[in-house]
């Protein structure tokens, strides 16, 4: 489709925001501090979403220009993290199957609860 859908209720709310917002710059035109205060907070947020696009265009461009030139191979979707052997990088070594020794279990020392039968018993002042 060519021509994207709106709803009626959409137009309405954009419409109603672009008359609180341009009467208020009115309010600042015409020499009111409160308005000229928010007529600065709020082109200064349009100015931000604009340079942030910008910069996110020129960057995405460059990443595609970038990858189109130095593609090694078709991507294989695979993780990132992903050995060359297969195994689980973050796993055990010798889980991987690729021939690394398995390293030995060291020796549990058990640890003894802590039993509470009841609470202390708090002197009372007299």
């Amino acid at each position: 489709m060519l021509i994207p859908q709106f709803s009626i209720r959409v137009l309405l709310a954009v419409t109603t925001a672009c008359a609180v917002v341009f009467s208020i710059v009115g309010l600042a035109v015409r020499g009111s501090a409160w308005a000229t205060a928010v007529s600065v907070g709020i082109g200064s947020l349009a100015i931000l979403v604009l340079v942030s696009g910008v910069l996110f265009a020129v960057v995405w461009l460059f990443s595609v220009a970038t990858s189109t030139l130095g593609r090694r191979g078709a991507r294989s979707g695979g993780s990132p993290f992903r050995s060359e052997s297969g195994g689980a990088p973050f796993g055990s070594p010798g889980a991987a199957g690729d021939g690394s020794p398995t390293p030995e279990p060291r020796d549990e020392v058990p640890v003894e609860p802590i039993l509470v039968d009841e609470p202390p018993v708090v002197p009372e002042e007299s």
